[in-house]
């Protein structure tokens, strides 16, 4: 039971903080006595959200929602360019493809993308950076459902200015 009790207050064998040292906790202050900084000043408060509406509150509309699936395209490439070492959509120039297409239905979304990558990266990484943000990015402007982002790394590029496999433009 002993040493349960060791570093407890009124033990005597509490740890004593290094001259200098940094409270744990940011503005605890200093050593005890000395003068305490006064309280920081307050922005003032924003209104407060109007309190959310059970499922039952909610005036119901008549209509019918769509978005069109390019729109989901774009939304998903933008999403895939926004990822470091992601140098274009598509396969290689001249391929044809646009890089992206998409399988919509029964409030879920299924996206391909077909990339091209900067040389000297872990493709791997870039490909599942990737997967995670277009499926967070079109799952957040959707409100829909992201089922599955399928990512194929079709070609690699030399990064913008590079233009020799020994790296030296020129």
């Amino acid at each position: 039971m002993a040493e349960l009790d060791e570093g407890r207050p009124g033990t005597g064998a509490e740890p004593r903080p290094e001259a200098g040292s940094m409270p744990f906790f940011p503005g605890a202050g200093g050593p005890p006595g000395a003068p305490r900084p006064g309280p920081a000043p307050v922005a003032p408060a924003a209104p407060a959200p109007p309190a959310p509406r059970e499922p039952g509150d909610r005036k119901v509309v008549e209509g019918r929602i769509t978005i069109d699936d390019d729109v989901i395209e774009k939304i998903a490439a933008l999403a895939a360019l926004e990822v470091g070492r992601v140098v274009a959509l598509g396969g290689p120039e001249g391929s044809g493809d646009r890089g992206v297409r998409v399988v919509s239905g029964e409030g879920r979304v299924t996206i391909d993308l077909i990339l091209t990558v900067e040389y000297g990266c872990v493709i791997m990484d870039v490909a599942r950076a990737v997967q995670a943000n277009v499926a967070r990015v079109a799952g957040l402007m959707l409100g829909a459902r992201v089922g599955a982002v399928n990512v194929s790394v079709a070609d690699v590029r030399l990064p913008a200015g590079d233009r020799s496999p020994g790296g030296r433009a020129g």
